[in-house]
């Protein structure tokens, strides 16, 4: 399957951001040093830690719909185990 490209791993990780219980925004993604992988940044909104920046990598060889399903997985993970939310 061929890679996606830097744009497109943006809009999705920015759809599967949306759908997420605290306000998230992807800040950037920046391509590895192998073709198929990424890595993507992003800003979570109300944590404790400042900032709060999100780092997760990602391989871009793979269908839009299994990238988004990741992406998310991982941001939920990361936001429910990892951070203090300022109520």
């Amino acid at each position: 399957m061929p890679e996606m490209d830097v744009f497109e791993v943006t809009r999705i990780a920015r759809e599967a951001a949306r759908e997420q219980s605290q306000p998230v925004d992807v800040i950037g993604v920046v391509p590895g040093p192998s073709g198929e992988y990424a890595e993507i940044l992003l800003f979570a909104d109300g944590c404790a830690a400042d900032p709060c920046v999100v780092e997760m990598g990602i391989f871009r060889d793979t269908s839009e719909a299994d990238l988004r399903q990741t992406i998310a997985e991982k941001l939920r993970t990361h936001l429910k185990e990892r951070h203090t939310w300022v109520t």
